[in-house]
């Protein structure tokens, strides 16, 4: 018999991640989410032994070889179609053996600062059917319109279906185009999309996905199109919509690069999720953000 959870999270982590980064967010998981209800999956591409060897047993955490998502055993990484198809692989996996309400994918540099996120999500996954993906959709987590952004992803799904990939990898130019058609038929306008570093996908999203695309999703291996853009066009194709979850009334707070306010109002307006704590122009950024939430869980019991 399968166990149940409320959330089961996947978090890539790739040969550039610090580990002692990583840890603070396996940290922040273990703290605020409930045990017994949900499970944090590391896909682990850093391709050493010392991120495991260097975490704690737990039950509350599964560690997965993404090199073994693949049957050809390909060593390359991207954060694109090679890693969307490696976390689609590593769900279905770890998918028979627990049955869970959504999944969220989580960036190693997201942070959770806030308890039990899913439950939020939940609610609204419960009250709206139609939803299959939450998280920062047409506006960012500061409230900047995200829409020309995404204009321009458009602009490259497009380029995609005439581009040398016709003659180098032909199966995969044909499941984008019947991804693209299934999902214009369905209202999505190309380049709509979450951000990835933090969102959260419907268990009734992720079932048809899977009933409808699953011998298709191994061609888009060879996309070089960011698999969190695979992942709306695959939830639109399969029928759902998107919505913001990460305005300043929700518990959410992502932004694609800077977080989207001061730490204080994010403790103050009760965000759970933030991303990214990274400030690629400071370096000591993500040091003092990862320090100031470390102090509040060491002060405060999880609920």
């Amino acid at each position: 018999m399968k166990s149940t959870l409320d959330c089961l999270a996947i978090m890539p982590v790739g040969p550039r991640s610090k580990i002692e980064y990583v840890q603070d967010t396996i940290a922040s998981f273990l703290h605020y989410f409930d045990p017994a209800r949900s499970l944090l999956l590391v896909l682990d591409d850093s391709r050493n032994t010392e991120l495991q060897n260097r975490i704690p047993n737990n039950r509350q955490v599964r560690f997965i070889s993404a090199q073994s998502c693949l049957e050809d055993n390909t060593k390359g990484h991207n954060t694109r179609g090679l890693l969307f198809v490696k976390q689609a692989v590593a769900v279905r996996v770890v998918s028979k053996e627990y049955d869970w309400k959504c999944l969220l994918r989580l960036d190693d540099d997201a942070l959770v600062i806030g308890p039990n996120p899913q439950l939020d999500a939940l609610k609204i996954f419960d009250a709206e059917p139609n939803i299959g993906m939450l998280g920062a959709y047409l506006r960012r987590g500061d409230g900047q319109e995200k829409r020309p952004a995404l204009r321009r992803q458009g602009r490259r799904l497009l380029k995609r279906l005439v581009s040398r990939d016709i003659f180098r990898h032909p199966d995969m130019v044909k499941t984008l185009a019947m991804l693209m058609i299934r999902s214009k038929l369905n209202g999505y306008k190309l380049g709509d999309m979450c951000t990835g570093g933090a969102l959260f996908l419907s268990r009734a999203s992720y079932n048809r996905i899977e009933s409808i695309f699953s011998k298709e999703l191994g061609h888009l291996r060879y996309s070089d199109l960011a698999d969190d853009l695979l992942l709306a066009l695959c939830n639109a194709a399969a029928g759902f919509r998107m919505k913001d979850f990460s305005d300043r009334d929700d518990v959410m707070a992502i932004n694609w690069r800077g977080l989207p306010m001061p730490l204080d109002e994010l403790v103050q307006r009760n965000k759970k999720l933030v991303h990214p704590v990274k400030d690629p122009k400071n370096l000591d950024h993500e040091n003092m953000v990862r320090a100031y939430f470390q102090d509040i869980r060491n002060s405060s019991t999880p609920e």
